[in-house]
């Protein structure tokens, strides 16, 4: 058996039950660990802290809303088109001599998405990866 399925015969399949421990909670924890510049959008790090420590009755309906989404792009197949503004990136040249390499700077919600997800999957990676992935777990 392989970890990884050829994905031209087949699609991957995840259990829907292992990511119904994303809710509200999570995300809003996940956005206070969030570092870093804003994206697209403008919204940086910074700006999602104050939203998860100065509104609070908006923060559950945006956070639960957010972990619904996040529920979904984790378990099912969602049409790039529909999520174009959400996987949008800015780029920023980096000058290395010779030449230059793009940095891409995703939206801080993307980041707090991806941290969701890989908090629930986190286990599952330490025990697949093992000795081979020296770094997996380590913070930072």
């Amino acid at each position: 058996e392989t970890l990884i399925n050829d994905t031209s015969t087949s699609v991957m399949q995840t259990h829907p039950i292992l990511f119904e421990q994303i809710d509200g909670t999570l995300i809003c924890n996940m956005a206070l660990r969030t570092r870093g510049s804003a994206g697209p959008s403008g919204l940086d790090a910074t700006h999602w802290k104050r939203m998860c420590t100065s509104f609070r009755k908006s923060l559950i309906s945006l956070c639960n809303a957010l972990a619904s989404f996040t529920r979904r792009i984790a378990t099912e197949i969602v049409d790039p088109v529909t999520i174009e503004a959400f996987i949008a990136c800015r780029l920023i040249p980096l000058n290395k001599n010779p030449g230059v390499r793009p940095i891409g700077v995703c939206k801080t919600v993307r980041r707090i998405i991806g941290k969701s997800i890989l908090s629930v999957v986190k286990p599952d990676i330490l025990s697949v990866t093992g000795a081979v992935q020296l770094c997996a777990g380590q913070n930072g």
